[in-house]
């Protein structure tokens, strides 16, 4: 290790420049490594992408680089090999499998491997893609790994719902937290990734809220497909009503698929938790239910409002290039100017009284009876 730190200059390395918006994060491992202080065990938590993957495997790049003059090249044969997941001591670990649990077996093998000596390397980095998924008996037992660290492992947790790993697991591990990246950042990394006017890639990084994956996943959603049918819709004077129920069927399967999804990790290992821990797991639990379900309505009416942004700026400039939905202009006209203002006036309007827990369906119903055209 001392090669490490005799070698490693106050310039940042190499692949730790090309992490976005992370500087706390980069200046901790940065430090750990110059003072000789990597942790056996990390826990990177924050939104969902964000780079905390990317940093885990930057870190280890750094660490296990090959090149004297310049740790962390990002091009010699071991940082070669980290980025394409094939190096043997660098283990990445995913949920697996129907349950999308990281189970016993899994983390049995984990807690055998650590045991032995690095295959070629001076230090072995395990790390945890979904940390949260792994399944409580499994974290029972990744916590004998913990409790007695190897100092030649390093394990990295990665993680969007901390909340929903052991506590034991928690404080066992150095916690690192990741901030949701600027808009600048993400417009530009979409704009390059998607091909798509800089003015789109603004609007789908205002959406995402400063997450890589979640503006890809919106670019590529069903969601997308949802509000454009939505406003062709109510264009052809579709009962708004009528609309309110569907809507409230979309997101029922919505709230169905998210909780299958979640109490998986309820389900699995339950038994072996005390009444106390069991009831804290259940809060946990419906919290995240909420919040994904509140998620998914935000983004429908984020949707929304590109939508009616759209109809005030094509009236305004004619210009095709500037739309989120530049397939929905034939629609446009159904709506004027002031209608259009005053929808998005009226969508704050939904996303107060959300707030204040009135009815979701009534709301719903208040909001499509406002957007539908005045003709």
């Amino acid at each position: 290790m001392s090669e490490i730190v005799s070698n490693y200059t106050d310039t940042l390395p190499p692949v730790f420049q090309r992490i976005q918006d992370q500087h706390t994060a980069v200046r901790v491992l940065i430090n750990s490594m110059k003072n000789n202080r990597i942790s056996h065990a990390y826990l990177f938590w924050g939104p969902d992408g964000v780079g905390k993957k990317f940093t885990a495997k930057s870190f280890a790049q750094s660490v296990l680089c090959q090149n004297t003059e310049t740790k962390g090249c990002g091009v010699c044969s071991i940082c070669s090999r980290i980025e394409r997941d094939i190096h043997p001591d660098v283990m990445i670990i995913r949920p697996m499998g129907k349950t999308r649990l990281i189970g016993v077996d899994t983390i049995e093998e984990i807690n055998k491997t650590a045991q032995y000596r690095p295959y070629e390397s001076i230090r072995r980095f395990i790390i945890f893609e979904d940390a949260e998924r792994i399944g409580i008996p499994a974290q029972n037992h990744f916590l004998k790994t913990l409790e007695e660290p190897v100092s030649e492992t390093t394990f990295i947790l990665l993680s969007s719902n901390p909340g929903l790993i052991l506590p034991t697991i928690r404080s066992r591990c150095q916690p690192i937290r990741f901030q949701r990246l600027r808009l600048e950042t993400v417009t530009k990394i979409i704009h390059q990734i998607k091909e798509i006017p800089e003015e789109t890639a603004s609007l789908v990084a205002m959406l995402s809220q400063g997450q890589i994956s979640k503006s890809i996943e919106i670019l590529d959603s069903d969601k997308r497909t949802l509000i454009m049918e939505l406003f062709r819709q109510l264009a052809q004077g579709r009962d708004p009503l009528l609309l309110t129920a569907e809507f409230e069927q979309f997101l029922t399967a919505v709230r169905k698929k998210i909780e299958k999804e979640v109490n998986k990790l309820e389900n699995i290992g339950k038994k072996e938790l005390t009444p106390a821990e069991q009831n804290a797991m259940q809060q946990l639990i419906n919290a995240e239910i909420e919040a994904q379900v509140a998620n998914e309505l935000e983004s429908c009416l984020y949707l929304i409002t590109c939508f009616l942004r759209d109809v005030l700026v094509y009236f305004n400039t004619q210009n095709s290039g500037m739309l989120y939905f530049p397939e929905m202009i034939s629609e446009f006209p159904s709506w004027n100017y002031q209608q259009a203002e005053a929808g998005l006036n009226f969508v704050e309007k939904v996303r107060s009284y959300l707030l204040r827990n009135i009815s979701r369906e009534k709301v719903i119903r208040d909001l499509f009876f406002a957007l539908s055209p005045k003709i």
